[in-house]
């Protein structure tokens, strides 16, 4: 297809934010689109959109039902993977106990190499029209001020009228943001996008946690009470959600149970629907995880990384409220 003729074609709007506003794809840059079998229409949108911009290099790969589970990815693909300026990765479904190792050894080489990458799992059809095709600028300043607010912090404590009254140590952290605006060498991030979060210090978590909306895969219909003693998980109570972590816990081992980060939706769009890569991003609402934490800038290293969601809640940073019952205070 000729750029011409991509022209005269009306894409999604979730289409023309992955390539353009997230992607920001220049004329003349190289781009590498990834997705599964599922998500072949979604590929085809995005070509026609790249086209538009006028890549040097346009590739695609779509992985087949077939070949699912897959416990790497192809060789050559990872070797353009690093050789182009853009990567879209998104993927309908990921097997998190036999396709994760390939996810994150995949996250690690594009985290080496000069390309900037979206990448994206459990993708459906109402995520592209909702939170995919969100105000990613006005995403991107929420986002941003926040993080202008948090620079340099060194405490956090987290409460809820359902219980929570947890204290923990930032200090010589950073707070890393995931505007869903990727720009620069070697930068990547979440689509949909819509957050900010940091790793606390392993060993200083103190006081109790309850998470009544989700786990990855899991909506909670009770609530989940976790108490934190030096950074890790002593005790956890509450049903479902409650039985969902022990057997995570007694799986993969004691270093499943320490803190791992402590992170902020800024995303208007996002649902709570189960699904970790759009309920973490609701605005209004925090998550905490247990777990690996290594590539979030902490020292953890575990098997897993479970994120807990967090309705309401208020947030003090350095004594400060910067949440108060899930709404942001952005002065002073």
């Amino acid at each position: 297809m000729s750029k011409s003729e991509a022209s005269k074609i009306v894409s999604p709007s979730w289409a023309v934010n992955i390539i353009h506003t997230c992607m920001g794809l220049q004329r003349g840059e190289k781009i590498l689109i990834v997705v599964d079998e599922p998500l072949s229409y979604v590929r085809d949108a995005l070509l026609v959109e790249a086209i538009k911009a006028g890549p040097s290099e346009l590739w695609s790969y779509t992985f087949p039902n077939a070949a699912r589970p897959f416990s790497e990815y192809p060789p050559r693909l990872l070797t353009i993977a690093t050789q182009v300026d853009v990567v879209v990765l998104l993927l309908a479904s990921l097997d998190s106990a036999k396709e994760n190792p390939a996810w994150l050894a995949g996250r690690e080489a594009l985290r080496k190499s000069k390309a900037r990458a979206g990448l994206g799992a459990y993708i459906d059809q109402s995520i592209l029209d909702l939170e995919l095709s969100a105000d990613y600028e006005q995403i991107a300043a929420l986002t941003l001020s926040l993080a202008e607010r948090l620079r340099g912090s060194s405490t956090a404590r987290v409460t809820t009228t359902l219980g929570t009254d947890l204290c923990m140590s930032l200090a010589g952290r950073e707070w890393k943001t995931d505007t869903g605006i990727l720009r620069g060498q070697g930068v990547f991030g979440n689509l949909p996008g819509g957050e900010i979060y940091i790793a606390p210090i392993e060993d200083s978590a103190e006081g109790v946690l309850v998470i009544d909306k989700c786990f990855p895969g899991l909506l909670l219909s009770e609530p989940v009470r976790l108490v934190f003693v030096k950074g890790c998980v002593t005790q956890i109570e509450g049903g479902a959600g409650a039985e969902y972590l022990k057997k995570a816990i007694a799986q993969h081992g004691d270093s499943t149970r320490v803190i791992a980060e402590l992170g902020i939706g800024t995303n208007p769009q996002a649902r709570l629907q189960g699904n970790i890569i759009t309920d973490e991003k609701v605005l209004g609402t925090i998550h905490v995880a247990i777990g690996r934490n290594d590539f979030l800038g902490g020292k953890n290293i575990a098997p897993i990384h479970i994120d807990g969601v967090i309705s309401q809640p208020t947030l003090w940073v350095d004594g400060k409220v910067l949440l108060d019952e899930g709404h942001p205070r952005l002065e002073g």
